[in-house]
């Protein structure tokens, strides 16, 4: 039962991200925007080809991740998604119980689940207790950053088939989506497109308070913007510092944790 209940829940998120389920008239053009049909799920449009998410992958993204390792995703489920129909795609295809990989589950989880994050809290905490499903996920390490890239570009792609019942249908979203971790001058570049259209937001206070829990981040997620937090990022040659124009307010260098985004290429054929 538990496989079953995972594999729609997890559906339902990825749906929720392709069409808002928010009522629009609380929705600014902003959140209207990337929200979308054909806006990649959890992105903002940085030009025709190229969306960035607008926050950094949270712990609720990667503990789906986690799930999907262990009960229905592998490199050798990878190899044959690329071969799925476009259209017509059914959920028990995609979502087929025992079809994990348990070498790159335990892979990808915390080598460390008591490591601290702050004082008062560990590791294991604050990546699975529900009060901080929309913070960032954090100590990971790039190759679990790629390996998440990968698995959501094949779910994406699948979910897009799964809604679409016919070809017409489909041709509403993307022909094909690809996640990855981004370049340092990548997200220099793209930081400073999107200010320049009052695009970017700073969220300067602490990342790992229960008192700014839920709520917070999930307006954060939700408002349309590229969210910049106090904290390092991964990219494809390294970490960055993603506060170019900003200086640290509430943390010292000393003191950031190291997260992640993806940024997606389009393929619109």
């Amino acid at each position: 039962m538990k496989y079953f209940q995972s594999r729609y829940l997890l559906l339902i998120i990825f749906t929720l991200l392709l069409i808002s389920c928010n009522s629009k008239k609380n929705l600014t053009p902003e959140a209207l925007e990337v929200n979308a049909i054909d806006v990649p799920p959890g992105t903002i449009k940085v030009n025709d080809t190229l969306y960035v998410d607008r926050v950094p992958v949270t712990n609720l993204m990667y503990n789906e991740f986690l799930d999907n390792l262990e009960n229905y995703w592998s490199m050798k489920k990878h190899e044959r998604m690329q071969f799925y129909p476009r259209y017509d795609l059914s959920q028990d295809t995609v979502f087929q119980p025992w079809t994990g990989n348990t070498r790159l589950y335990m892979e990808a989880t915390y080598e460390d689940p008591k490591a601290t994050v702050n004082k008062q809290l560990k590791l294991g905490e604050y990546s699975k207790n529900p009060r901080y499903s929309y913070h960032p996920v954090i100590n990971i390490s790039k190759f679990q950053a790629e390996l998440f890239c990968l698995w959501r570009s094949d779910l994406s792609n699948a979910v897009y088939a799964i809604r679409s019942k016919s070809e017409n249908k489909r041709a509403r979203f993307p022909f094909k989506v690809n996640y990855r971790l981004p370049t340092q001058e990548e997200m220099l570049s793209v930081e400073n497109e999107l200010k320049g259209r009052e695009r970017v937001r700073y969220y300067q206070d602490d990342i790992y308070s229960a008192m700014a829990s839920t709520l917070t981040f999930k307006e954060l997620q939700e408002n349309g913007n590229m969210i910049i937090l106090e904290l390092k990022e991964i990219a494809q040659n390294g970490t960055y510092l993603p506060l170019f124009n900003v200086p640290l307010q509430f943390y010292d260098e000393a003191q950031l944790k190291t997260g992640f985004r993806c940024v997606c290429e389009v393929d619109k054929k």
